[in-house]
């Protein structure tokens, strides 16, 4: 059996491969956006009789094409080859404002058409730079430790952490910019398994997941006021050290079963 290090480095490297995963398929949802959208404007290029705008056409179809390749193979490649479609998107909305600007077309977005293409530019340079991760991860990866992952992933996003016998939840306050994170800790044999949200608007958007050892994980609760619905408290999780955080006594009991004395010792 691998000692705890490589199990905490096993774990953790399939938790890194499935996050990226989670992107690249929110990555072929955004291309095939970006194909959709150059169908309706080569479509409507085409209809008043603009003959460049079946390059359009042809560039959606490559996007959504694109997309889907993205959403289901599994494979380095799928990042190049999105890179690529972004890219060429990108150089044919350039070349649309050059030919605007010598008056052989007019462009159907208007002024919109350059921050499209700047936008799209980025977006491949982006996409084309995570190349050489996701290849080491996927070789470093283990396979059934990924599925096994994923499958926990998955209970985490479905859990209602206050009707589970184990699973701690708390906010963190990230500052004005960031606002508030959601952490949801998962315990798993002798690791906890962090995923980290953003909570904004009601919803909660997935940012990170990552493993630590039990033992790593301590919280120190602050204030006097124990019945309250929500206490302050200070949590470390391994090296990350979370101030401002808003827990509930029953979740920091979960974290800490000494956490009630401690506090009610202070009265």
């Amino acid at each position: 059996m691998a000692s705890d290090p490589q199990r905490v480095q096993r774990m953790s490297t399939a938790a890194s491969f499935c996050m990226f995963d989670k992107k690249l398929r929110s990555s072929g949802k955004s291309s095939i956006i970006w194909g959709v959208l150059n169908l309706i404007i080569g479509g409507g290029l085409m209809a008043a009789n603009d003959r460049w705008g079946a390059i359009s056409v042809l560039l959606g179809l490559a996007l959504i094409v694109a997309g889907f390749y993205e959403r289901k193979v599994r494979d380095p490649r799928v990042i190049l080859i999105s890179a690529g479609t972004l890219a060429g998107l990108a150089l044919w909305n350039f070349a649309l404002i050059g030919l605007a600007a010598t008056g052989r077309v007019q462009l159907a977005l208007g002024g919109r058409t350059l921050f499209w293409a700047i936008a799209q530019a980025w977006g491949a340079y982006s996409t084309w730079t995570t190349y050489s991760t996701y290849k080491m991860l996927r070789e470093l990866s283990d396979p059934a430790t990924v599925e096994q992952v994923r499958g926990y992933m998955d209970e985490l996003n479905q859990a209602k952490p206050a009707q589970t016998l184990d699973m701690a939840e708390f906010e963190a306050n990230a500052g004005f910019v960031e606002g508030a994170h959601r952490y949801r800790l998962k315990p798993i044999e002798d690791l906890y398994l962090v995923a980290k949200y953003k909570s904004q608007l009601g919803s909660l958007q997935f940012q990170e997941l990552s493993f630590v050892r039990r033992g790593e994980v301590s919280i120190n609760v602050e204030g006097e006021k124990w019945m309250s619905k929500k206490i302050k408290a200070t949590i470390q999780l391994g090296p990350l050290k979370l101030n401002k955080v808003s827990i509930s006594p029953e979740m920091a009991e979960r974290l800490d079963p000494t956490a009630r004395a401690i506090l009610l010792g202070r009265t």
